[in-house]
């Protein structure tokens, strides 16, 4: 076998690495001001393409052929190693700190890592990248390596074909790949940002600017001159800038990914102006940089993990907390460098065979693959085999219309109202909401009495829909949640045809909406239903937790925890979306006849302080739905509000200021 081709070390590409993975640690720890840290992926796509496409060039120009068993034999032996002990380790720490009902989704998402395919896994199981630690899988963080691991299996073949043309083609050709991805990425982006997100060929157009960076930098003399020395300063300025500009309304990846992409092309374009120790790219060949970017590809494996299954060890999110589990991250990422990365990498295999250490390889992550399969297997016939604790049936204490299928998914516009109680009762009521919405029927069945056959009540309520005429920016989309504003003007059209005696009002206060967007949104709203029922009632948003009430409790059980805690699960009522939230809806209350505010956060969170349990009873099914039991247990005080609210008359009826 001849001797394995090698560029040439460069400090400065490791410092380069480094700000892209402490970018994304910043990111993923909820450091303020830098959720757009994401991009720090962006970086490494780039550089990615730079590096394989000088590798394959270099090989093609030195040896005039491209040997592609052992070019995909170097990239397991490179990429595996670190990546195997990182999903056998996590998924022991899952095993003894996440509670078994977690286990299959986990075991899942790690055996599709094994396989580089975990980018389409989270598609198909609709796994937003965007969720919180406390919410995601340990093993989200590997959709990027999956795309990786694909981009190198298609590109050689590309580099291949692109180099049987005439020299004045091949950057064309790239130029051509960059093109014509970045714009199904715009697309996809449009239509359906998850696939943009997540996919390879809406992502290879920047691994194209990296290969494309390689072609221009190795023909052209213009890094020498003095210009060149502020493309440095421009490029990280153009990457940190992204970090602290994207936010949770950015959509992405967009026309913004331009920013960290480029940003990325013009470091590395400056390489070469490392020669002089006092040009700005031998800073980031500077000690410390140099040595988190020799350990970045173990660090982004293991931070992620460390941050998801930290805290089901330290639920309550500080700042001593996160700098605990970042510090867990690196050592992990040390002893995993030094004790299996880096040696299995300078290992001398070319006494082997390609394909027989790509046989080896193919066999690990078989192996690997087979048993955590079987951890999945077994985790579900063993969940199946228990009866359910009360944190299982906790998690599962849901209104009805779950069952019944009539709370609309977020992607569906159609209304498909839950009709309860007798059909011949003389009053009619309409809940109409988004989840928090729903999460009041059960109570609202025992209020109205529903059994004594004196009213009926027609439910249409649709996921993450808030009841406000308000354009709305959707996280999990990645754009205008254009489906809820069709929705709500076809369930509003809906409920003018029904003509109910009482039209009932509930949303979430969590959204990215003012008080005066909420006063506004909320007055066209019941402007819009002046006629339409004599009575109408705002149920004001509840207060959340911030953290999943029932994993809390389950990991504070006295029984089985070595942390109880009597105190551990609770959260002060103060959150100022919602106190925003609330008073738009108070506002809009009293300007409007025949309508009256609703706030129940004195019974949820009793004296400003919200708990996971009360008097033995689940508050909270997660972080902010309220369990269908607590909930009916609320119908007393809703009952007595209710019929003053249907008492009351129009001219003398007014709304209750807003809690604090």
């Amino acid at each position: 076998m001849e001797p394995t081709l090698q560029l040439r070390y460069q400090p400065a590409i490791q410092g380069l690495r480094a700000i892209a993975v402490l970018l994304v640690l910043a990111a993923h720890a909820g450091v303020p001001n830098l959720y757009g840290g994401l991009i720090g992926v962006d970086v490494f796509f780039v550089i990615s393409g730079y590096l394989i496409t000088g590798l394959l060039v270099t090989e093609i120009n030195n040896r005039g052929k491209l040997d592609l068993l052992q070019f995909y034999a170097r990239r397991l032996k490179r990429l595996l190693p670190a990546l195997l002990l990182m999903l056998c380790g996590t998924a022991f720490a899952i095993a003894a700190f996440i509670p078994l009902p977690e286990h299959p989704a986990q075991a899942s998402a790690a055996a599709s890592a094994a396989l580089w395919i975990s980018n389409i896994h989270f598609i198909l199981t609709e796994q937003s990248y965007f969720e919180s630690t406390t919410l995601a899988n340990a093993f989200l963080h590997t959709w990027s390596l999956g795309v990786e691991e694909q981009f190198y299996l298609l590109w050689p073949l590309l580099i291949l074909l692109i180099y049987k043309t005439t020299d004045n083609l091949r950057l064309p050709l790239l130029v051509c790949i960059a093109l014509a991805s970045f714009t199904w990425c715009l697309w996809l982006t449009h239509e359906n940002p998850t696939l943009a997100f997540y996919l390879m060929p809406a992502r290879i157009w920047q691994f194209s600017i990296g290969a494309i960076v390689w072609l221009v930098a190795s023909h052209s003399p213009w890094r020498t001159l003095p210009a060149g020395r502020f493309l440095l300063p421009a490029g990280l300025l153009a990457i940190v800038g992204a970090a602290c500009w994207i936010d949770k309304s950015t959509r992405y990846p967009d026309w913004v990914s331009l920013l960290p992409t480029l940003g990325a092309a013009l470091c590395l374009l400056t390489l070469d102006l490392q020669a002089s120790e006092k040009t700005p790219a031998s800073l980031l060949g500077w000690g410390p940089l140099k040595y988190i970017g020799d350990i970045s590809y173990s660090l982004y494996l293991w931070h992620w993990p460390v941050l998801v299954v930290g805290q089901h060890l330290l639920p309550e999110t500080t700042l001593y907390s996160q700098l605990v589990l970042l510090a867990t991250s690196f050592v992990l990422a040390h002893l995993s460098y030094r004790l299996v990365e880096n040696p299995i990498r300078r290992y001398n295999s070319n006494h082997f065979p390609a394909k027989w250490q790509l046989l080896a390889c193919l066999v690990a992550v078989a192996l690997s693959n087979v048993e955590l399969i079987k951890w999945h297997n077994s985790a579900t016939r063993e969940i199946k085999a228990q009866p359910p604790s009360p944190y299982a049936l906790a998690r599962k204490d849901l209104p009805e219309t779950y069952q019944l299928g009539c709370d609309e998914w977020y992607l569906s516009a159609q209304v498909k109202p839950c009709e309860f109680g007798n059909n011949t009762a003389p009053r009619h009521a309409v809940l109409w909401g988004d989840s928090i919405g729903a999460q009041w029927l059960p109570a609202l069945k025992r209020a109205l009495d529903l059994e004594a056959g004196k009213w009926r009540i027609t439910v249409l309520t649709k996921a993450a829909c808030p009841i406000v005429d308000q354009p709305l920016f959707y996280e999990r989309l990645g754009r205008l949640y254009t489906e809820c504003s069709d929705w709500r003007a076809s369930a509003s059209d809906y409920i003018k045809r029904l003509n109910p005696d009482l039209l009932i009002i509930g949303s979430s206060g969590s959204y990215a909406l003012d008080s005066a967007q909420w006063a506004q949104g909320m007055q066209r709203i019941l402007n819009e239903h002046t006629g339409t029922a004599q009575q109408k009632v705002l149920i004001a948003p509840t207060y959340a937790l911030g953290f999943n009430g029932i994993t809390c409790l389950e990991q504070h059980d006295p029984a089985t925890s070595s942390q109880p805690s009597a105190t551990a699960c609770t959260t002060t009522a103060e959150n100022q979306n919602r106190a925003g939230a609330i008073s738009g809806l108070s506002q809009a209350a009293q300007m409007t006849p025949a309508t009256t505010l609703i706030d129940l956060n004195d019974q949820v969170c009793p004296d400003g302080v919200c708990r996971a349990r009360m008097k033995g009873v689940f508050v909270y099914r997660d972080n902010e739905h309220l369990t269908a039991t607590f909930a009916a247990s609320l119908h007393p005080t809703l009952r007595e509000k209710l019929e003053q609210a249907i008492s009351a008359k129009p001219d003398n009826q007014a709304a209750q200021p807003a809690k604090p």
